[in-house]
């Protein structure tokens, strides 16, 4: 009875091997070359976009052209053709073999293959009309298995246009779209099922199949609510509190989380001026920013660490994609209202505002919005709300996302290594001493009036007028300076700034004074 026992056995585990042909020879590497393009086929240009695909097909003999010197690259293939690539994929991939008797009709060898192999075909009657997109996407996912076609992309469910996961040949395209063996006809990933797929399409999709480093790396998000964008971004964002050196809270602003580990995005004029940090959570939780990354100061950019782990947080869109008129959401903590949403679209998606780029847009932020999240209709991050312009109505700005990916998250220092140490100008604290800074002596100082008046020839400054310039606003602003205006006189154009804590200005400008080309800091 033991010896009939392990008889059956031993028969159904021969079955099951004998179901999938040698299970040891697995691999992607099975493809090779077996034969040499030479340029035969007239009608495939080197400059055309399937060209390489083309020649790698036919090298690796899996597509052949439809006579020795035509490929015919916007032709149609039919369902049999479909058969066919299935068949030498899978054959290929399982044995290393691409060979297939012949028969009659021409085609049935591969659709016997495919069916004792257990790859579905019997939903197909006619095998001799074309296929669409839609159906070579089914055959194919189908013919190679889950560990050949590894995600390499991020497609979220519903992100393709004209395509959902419940559709009969749902699943197959999402799952060659996060390999990136297909990735659509658009910048929006939309597939068009019904089209007729062509043999150039086909050559390009086989290659990516047995070709990994071929692949198209793309990432597609569904359209949410702004009820569904808020829940999942809420969070991530959150409202950050600055002190100064004697642990006065000085300013508010807001920022978001981009990494589970506490790796977070603010404004750099949010922390400038920052001895420490709090942020609360919006959950209530209240954690300290233990150091800076990176920052830019000209882009108004900066990268902290917040204490702690496991937090929410927000990916990130590529924001030079993003398209004027397209609807954006911004969340912040505008005049301390934390989790504050709002709705608007990109009035122009990329704006130079004195050298630096900026997103404009309508939706509405206030002080306190610094440093919060824009966000495009999939809840991913497409910029940093930054600045609203004074007496307009409704244009307000944004740093562009992909402006961090320029910086470095690897080492974060204390806030307070951020400060510079300068002198201030005697009876205006905290404006910052112009001469005792780049070392010049004022040329002349005019006392007159309620306003200090400092003159410094441009001839004695240590760097270009330009650049000495652009150094002190920088200043200013780490001193919590914020551009108001600028005001045009004789010719004349000059920056106002203003410290709101100490109710200082600095006007900032050139002029001539009793002959000489000079900068210009009046304090008052």
């Amino acid at each position: 009875m033991k010896k009939r026992i392990i008889s059956i056995f031993l028969i159904l585990c021969i079955s099951i091997l004998l179901s999938v042909p040698a299970l040891g020879a697995m691999s992607l590497s099975n493809f090779e070359k077996i034969r040499t393009y030479n340029g035969q086929f007239t009608d495939v240009s080197a400059s055309a976009w399937y060209y390489e695909s083309v020649c790698n097909a036919y090298e690796y003999g899996l597509a052949n052209g439809k006579s020795s010197s035509v490929f015919d690259p916007g032709g149609a293939i039919t369902l049999a053709e479909s058969m066919r690539f299935a068949a030498v994929l899978h054959k290929g991939y399982y044995t290393g073999s691409i060979e297939f008797e012949q028969g009659s009709p021409w085609y049935s060898p591969y659709v016997d293959y495919l069916r004792n192999n257990g790859v579905p075909v019997s939903a197909y009657r006619n095998l001799n009309a074309n296929a669409t997109r839609a159906d070579f996407a089914l055959i194919i996912a189908s013919a190679v298995p889950d560990e050949a076609l590894t995600p390499v992309n991020r497609i979220y469910d519903g992100a393709i246009p004209d395509v959902f996961e419940s559709y009969s040949y749902g699943q197959a395209v999402y799952k060659l779209y996060r390999a990136g063996v297909m990735s659509g006809s658009d910048s929006t990933g939309t597939f068009f099922p019904g089209r007729t797929i062509t043999r150039a399409e086909v050559a390009a999709i086989i290659m990516r199949v047995v070709n990994a480093d071929s692949r198209v790396f793309l990432s597609l998000a569904a359209e949410l609510t702004g009820e569904q964008i808020y829940r999942k971004a809420s969070p991530a964002v959150f409202f950050i509190e600055i002190y100064d050196d004697a642990d006065n809270r000085i300013k508010t602003g807001s920022g978001f989380f981009i990494s589970e580990s506490g790796i977070a995005i603010t404004n750099y004029h949010v922390t400038i001026g920052a001895s420490s940090a709090k942020v609360t959570l919006s959950d209530g939780r209240v954690m300290n920013v233990t150091g800076v990354y990176d920052y830019d100061w000209k882009k108004d950019a900066a990268i902290i660490q917040v204490e702690g782990r496991n937090f929410p947080y927000l990916d990130m869109a590529d924001s030079s994609k993003l398209s004027t008129g397209a609807t954006v959401y911004a969340l912040g903590s505008p005049l301390g209202l934390q989790a504050s949403f709002s709705r608007g679209i990109v009035s122009q998606s990329l704006r130079e505002i004195e050298g630096a780029n900026y997103i404009q847009l309508d939706a509405a932020i206030s002080s306190g919005s610094s440093g919060g999240a824009l966000l495009d209709t999939a809840g991913r991050v497409v910029g940093v709300t930054s600045a609203t312009m004074l007496n307009a109505q409704n244009i307000n700005l944004a740093v562009p996302i992909n402006v961090f990916n320029e910086m470095s998250y690897t080492h974060h220092v204390p806030l307070r290594s951020m400060l510079i140490r300068t002198d201030y100008y005697d009876g205006f604290f905290p404006a910052p001493d112009f001469g005792a800074f780049f070392d010049v002596e004022p040329f002349d100082v005019d006392t007159s009036g309620n306003r200090v008046s400092y003159a410094y020839r441009i001839n004695t400054l240590p760097r270009s007028v330009e650049t000495i310039l652009d150094e002190y606003e920088h200043l200013i602003q780490q001193n919590l300076f914020v551009h108001v205006s600028n005001l045009t006189t004789g010719g004349n154009t000059f920056k106002v700034y203003y410290n709101s804590r100490y109710n200082v200005n600095i006007t900032l400008g050139t002029d001539v004074i009793r002959g000489q080309n000079c900068v210009m800091v009046l304090v008052s």
